[in-house]
């Protein structure tokens, strides 16, 4: 199913938001995340130069003096500590790491470099300031590496609650963007559905062009729209005074053949009688609504009653029993009198060739016109002629084929086409088509 231009707006707009909102809350709580991170390496950094400036050694041994440290170093559990190692040797860690089971990084570093890395040990994830350096010991230099270690939980709580302030706001900024789209879509589309409310009033007929007032990009539309309406409805003048001058000029003659002494001679009536029903026939058709582009809706039930009434009227004596099966709200896009000579002629065909069965079926979507009866039916190789114009109804006993070139070229008008087939009641079945796109 195709969606409509304003359901695909609609449905960009909220994927587009859906997207990217999401995008956007990930990326700035990496990027809060990353500059914790970098707070954190600076704060370390301090912590690592105070221990530079304090540190001292006796008999071999590093020392530092507890009473300048900042209080996270000899709290227990802090989450922050320090060590001192040499080698694989420790030789000095701060009281807040009494209780940790954390293992200074093994690897070596050459004097003067420092690095910023994690470490995942037993399920916690640390991160180390390590700084290597030659620690003067009087005789002998030592080499030492400082590790200034955080848990990385000290970083959850300020990520979690950022996390929280910034769902608060992103919440609330969704409600403003979809207020904004909402506002946006009414604003944007409310053009496009005057516009379809004018072309539906047009194809009712309650109107004969598009008046309302319309953006830049739909004026042009509305125009063009207006001349294909008007150049459609002066052809259609002009067809109808044409014909109307054709009707005319040739009523003179033929009432002046049907006069004469001449004419009761079976060979020039039949002629006369032709020429008479050729001239209706051409009118029929040439005065079709079916080349409009805008046609109205007729309700065919209505039709159907109307017809049904008149049929058993004139069949009374065949005691024909009409199968209806049309929905309440079938409608048919085009010309009244059309509709009517197209189901006037099938019905009538079906009345005179069936026994005492008629079925008549219309489906929607597409619109599709059965009418059946249990007559003869037509054979396979006679329906391509019964179609054709000029063919007559008396080559066919059985009464198929009355009008049948006027409902062939009246559905042909409205892109339609007609099929003969077998019927299921014995007979012949005429299937009238209509393409989707007309309704």
């Amino acid at each position: 199913m195709m969606l409509s231009l304003k359901v695909r707006q609609a449905v960009i707009s909220l994927v587009l938001m859906l997207f990217l909102l999401p995008v956007c809350f990930l990326a700035i709580e990496r990027a809060f995340f990353a500059q914790l991170l970098t707070s954190t390496e600076q704060k370390l950094e301090v912590h690592l130069y105070s221990f530079l400036s304090e540190l001292t050694s006796k008999n071999d041994i590093v020392e530092i003096n507890n009473s300048i440290l900042p209080a996270d170093f000899l709290r227990p559990d802090s989450g922050t500590s320090a060590f001192i190692v040499s080698g694989d040797k420790l030789m000095w860690q701060s009281d807040s790491s009494l209780n940790q089971t954390f293992i200074p990084p093994q690897h070596e570093m050459l004097p003067g470099k420092h690095e910023f890395i994690s470490q995942e040990q037993d399920g916690r994830v640390y991160w180390t300031l390590s700084f290597a350096l030659l620690f003067d010991m009087g005789e002998r230099s030592m080499p030492l590496t400082i590790h200034i270690v955080q848990d990385e939980q000290l970083l959850e709580a300020p990520v979690k609650a950022f996390r929280n302030t910034l769902m608060r706001w992103f919440i609330g900024i969704a409600a403003v963007l979809m207020l904004v789209m909402l506002l946006a879509y009414y604003w944007t589309t409310q053009p496009l559905s005057a516009l379809d409310h004018e072309i539906r009033q047009v194809e009712s007929g309650e109107q004969q062009q598009l008046n309302g007032n319309y953006p830049a990009e739909l004026t042009t539309l509305k125009e063009d729209v207006n001349l294909l309406l008007a150049s459609q409805n002066r052809q259609k003048q002009r067809y109808r005074h044409h014909l109307s001058d054709l009707a005319h000029a040739l009523k003179t003659p033929v009432a002046v053949l049907n006069t004469s002494p001449l004419a009761q001679q079976p060979e020039l009536r039949e002629q006369i009688d032709r020429i008479t029903a050729m001239i209706e026939h051409q009118l029929k058709r040439a005065s079709s609504s079916g080349q409009d582009v805008w046609q109205k809706q007729i309700a065919i039930p209505p039709i159907i009653g109307q017809l049904q009434s008149a049929l058993q009227k004139i069949y009374r004596g065949k005691q024909v029993q009409l199968a209806l099966d049309c929905p309440a709200n079938a409608m048919f896009r085009g010309d009244e009198t059309d509709l009517m000579e197209m189901l006037g002629n099938l019905l009538d065909n079906a009345f005179k060739a069936c026994q005492q069965q008629v079925a008549l079926t219309v489906t929607l979507r597409p619109l599709s016109i059965s009418v059946e009866d249990d007559g003869p039916g037509v054979p396979p190789n006679k329906t391509t002629e019964l179609l054709s114009r000029g063919t007559r109804l008396d080559t066919y006993k059985e009464g198929h084929g009355v009008g049948l070139s006027i409902v062939h070229e009246l559905c042909l008008s409205y892109s339609g086409e007609i099929d003969i087939e077998q019927s299921t009641l014995g007979g012949a079945c005429f299937r009238l088509r209509f393409p989707e796109h007309q309704y």
